[in-house]
C-alpha cells in the first residue's frame, strides 16, 4: 500500500508541461474522461445479504476481516466467477451466509455501514487454495521458451506464465492466449505459493482473461514530470507516439504518404505503421531487425495524432523503460522516480 499512495501523491503533485505543435502532424485531440480503474483490494467474507437488481443495480453486505459490516454495489463491469472452474456466475449463485471472496476499489463511501464498488466476486472457493488473484499487468517480459514474466500489485509481485499455462476467457466466447496479456491488461492467475522475495515470486497454473475496462492514464518521465495523456484501451496501455517517442530522445519523421512514423535515438530504430500490429526494433547503426511482433493493438491515427501501444518503448529501450502503476504510466525507471520523490 506504500508504494500504491506515494505513486498517487506523485502524481497529485506535479504539473503538466505543455505540448508543442508539429507542422507534420495537426495539434492533438482533447482525450475523453473513461471509467476509472482502482487497484484491488481483495478479501474474504461472509454474505450477510444479498440483493440481486437486474444484475448492474445489484448490491451485497458483507462481513470481512476488515469490516463488520461493507456494502458493495455492482455494476455491468462486476466480474463474478466460480473460482474452482473459471467459469462465469451470476448473483443467483450468492446465498446469505455463503462464503465468497471480495476485490473491491481502495475508496469506500464514509457512511454507516461503509460502502464501495465491487470489482470482482468469487463464489466456489476452495479451502485447499487460494482464491484467484485479480491482477493488471504493469509490465510484460516475454520469454524466449514462451512464458510471460507479468510484474504487478505496485511492482511488489512478479508471476511467470508458463508457455503451456491454461488460458481461458471470462464471458465471451473469443479464444484466449498468453499473448493477449499486455500492459495494462487484467487477468485472473491461479497460484498458492509466493516465493519469500522482493517483489514476491509466483508462478500460475491456470488464468483467465476477463472483459476489459477503458481508462485514462497520466503519462510520467524520469525527472517526475507528467507530459501527457495516454489511455487503457481494451485492456492495452496506448499512448500518443510522438510526445513519448520525443520525451524519451527519440527523434520522429511522419510519412503522410505511406502513413507511417519513423523512430531513432541514435542507438535504436523503428517504424510504425498506422493499422498495423506489428512492431519492431532494429539497431541504428547496423544492419538487422528483430522478428516483427504484435503488441496487442494497431497503431491509430485520430484528430492527427498518431497512438501506438507502450510496449513499443519496452521492445526498443527494454524492460524497465516502462511501468504501469494504477492509472499512471512511468517512462524512465519507475522506483527511482519515487525513490527521489521519497527523499
Amino acid at each position: 500500500m506504500t508504494k500504491k499512495l506515494l505513486a498517487a501523491a506523485l502524481t497529485a503533485a506535479i504539473l503538466c508541461t505543455g505540448a508543442p505543435v508539429y507542422a507534420a502532424e495537426p495539434l492533438e485531440a482533447e482525450v475523453v474522461q473513461n471509467a476509472h480503474a482502482p487497484y484491488a483490494l481483495g478479501e474474504f467474507a461472509t454474505v450477510i445479504e444479498m440483493t440481486a437488481k437486474s444484475g448492474m443495480y445489484s448490491e451485497m453486505t458483507v462481513k470481512t476481516d476488515t469490516y463488520d459490516k461493507v456494502v458493495l454495489h455492482f455494476s455491468e463491469n462486476t466480474l463474478l466467477m466460480d473460482t474452482k472452474t473459471g467459469y462465469q456466475t451470476s448473483e443467483t449463485d450468492i446465498k446469505a451466509g455463503g462464503k465468497v471472496y471480495v476485490y473491491y476499489g481502495e475508496t469506500l463511501a464514509l457512511s454507516e455501514p461503509p460502502q464501495v464498488d465491487a470489482l470482482a466476486v468469487l463464489v466456489n472457493l476452495d479451502e485447499a487454495h487460494a482464491p484467484a488473484h485479480l491482477l493488471t499487468a504493469e509490465q510484460v517480459q516475454y520469454n524466449t521458451d514462451g512464458s510471460l514474466t507479468v510484474t504487478s500489485e505496485a511492482g511488489s509481485v512478479v508471476v511467470t506464465l508458463p508457455a503451456d499455462v491454461t488460458v481461458t476467457p471470462l464471458a465471451t466466447r473469443q479464444v484466449a492466449s498468453l499473448r493477449d496479456i499486455h500492459v495494462g491488461t487484467r487477468f485472473f492467475a491461479w497460484y498458492d505459493v509466493v516465493a519469500m522475495s522482493m517483489p514476491g515470486q509466483a508462478t500460475a497454473d491456470k488464468v483467465v482473461i476477463p472483459p476489459q475496462e477503458n481508462y485514462d492514464l497520466t503519462l510520467i518521465k524520469e525527472g517526475d514530470i507528467a507530459f501527457a495523456q495516454g489511455r487503457v484501451e481494451s485492456g492495452v496501455a496506448m499512448v500518443p507516439l510522438r510526445k513519448v517517442a520525443e520525451a524519451l530522445g527519440f527523434t520522429v519523421t511522419w510519412n503522410g504518404e505511406e502513413e507511417s512514423a519513423h523512430l531513432t535515438n541514435g542507438k535504436v530504430q523503428t517504424t510504425i505503421f498506422i493499422g498495423e500490429d506489428s512492431y519492431f526494433m532494429a539497431s541504428a547503426q547496423a544492419i538487422g531487425m528483430s522478428a516483427p511482433q504484435s503488441l496487442g493493438a494497431a497503431a491509430y491515427e485520430v484528430n492527427g495524432t498518431s497512438w501506438a501501444p507502450a510496449e513499443l518503448f519496452t521492445l526498443l529501450l527494454g524492460q524497465d523503460a516502462v511501468q504501469l502503476m494504477g492509472e499512471t504510466l512511468y517512462f524512465g525507471g519507475v522506483m527511482q522516480l519515487m525513490d527521489n520523490s521519497a527523499s
